[in-house]
């Protein structure tokens, strides 16, 4: 449990935490001691009255407020929780469909990533894990109150003390130290510019590669334009061939034609002949049965004179 105290102390409100018997943790009453702690001023309290008076002041308010700090605080919340209540039913009905799609959407964030605390914490707890990732760096936060102290008149801050000297000895000791960060953060600079520059000139070996990589290309499609081109001509020779051997063809046809009328008189005189030969052949048969006839008459004659 917390709760503030508006004493005008050093003590920030939420550092007050009461035990559930409602005792002030030993923390609390330690740095109370060293607040309320008399403290002389030669100037405006040299007997150290107005001090003990201030703090016996102070005693007596934080024992009235402390004195049942447990049932305060029950009532503050249940006050806080009975009024949560009552909101949370009123914007039931109208904020049901958007909790919905919000716990939907929690879900599905959750199922990718794991969920986070984060998501439901107070900002407190943000800030709590940024510390945690300064402190891993050796940064500490630095607390205000612990610096500057309670009394507006003393120096009672917790600060260490130096003499002017050592203040100049640190101060220079700083300084070089800061020429060598200096000389340093240069020194990066110019190497963030050598690597640009190096960056800049390999894009640049890249655009002429690039170049050359184009002229490649132009010259592989010329050849592929000489190939096209040799193909062209060697369909067109063998085109002029073809030609060539359809006269040839044409000649040997028209030749074949003209031998036609020759060949078939040819053939038809072979035919005469033979008719000839055949009627010559005709004849001889006719004479030679002409002349057995002959003969078989006059050897019947013999025979009948005989």
């Amino acid at each position: 449990m917390k709760l503030a105290l508006c004493t005008g102390t050093a003590i920030h409100p939420t550092d007050i935490q009461i035990s559930k018997e409602g005792r002030l943790s030993p923390f609390v009453v330690n740095r109370l001691k060293r607040i309320m702690a008399t403290k002389k001023n030669p100037i405006t309290d040299p007997t150290g009255e107005k001090a003990a008076a201030r703090d016996k002041a102070a005693r007596e308010k934080i024992k009235e407020r402390f004195q049942k700090p447990l049932e305060t605080v029950q009532n503050a919340v249940e006050n806080v929780t009975q009024a949560v209540q009552n909101a949370a039913t009123t914007a039931q009905s109208v904020a049901s469909g958007v909790r919905t799609v919000a716990n939907n959407a929690k879900a599905v964030r959750r199922a990718f990533d794991g969920g986070s605390e984060l998501v439901t914490s107070p900002s407190d707890d943000s800030f709590a894990r940024g510390e945690q990732i300064a402190q891993s760096l050796g940064i500490a936060d630095i607390s205000p109150k612990e610096l500057m102290g309670t009394d507006p008149y003393g120096a009672d801050g917790n600060i260490p003390e130096m003499t002017a000297a050592e203040a100049n000895k640190h101060k220079l000791k700083i300084q070089r130290q800061n020429n060598a960060l200096d000389v340093r953060l240069e020194k990066i600079k110019q190497g963030r510019k050598v690597v640009q520059l190096a960056t800049e000139n390999r894009r640049l070996i890249g655009d002429v590669v690039g170049f050359h990589t184009a002229g490649i290309e132009v010259g592989t499609k010329v050849v592929e334009n000489q190939v096209v081109d040799t193909i062209y001509r060697t369909k067109q020779s063998k085109l002029e061939q073809t030609e060539e051997l359809l006269t040839q063809q044409i000649i040997a046809t028209q030749g074949t034609v003209n031998l036609t009328d020759g060949i078939k008189q040819e053939w038809d005189l072979k035919f005469e002949r033979q008719q000839a030969r055949n009627q010559g052949l005709r004849l001889e048969v006719e004479g030679a049965i002409r002349d057995t006839e002959i003969k078989r008459q006059e050897l019947e004659a013999k025979l009948l004179e005989g």
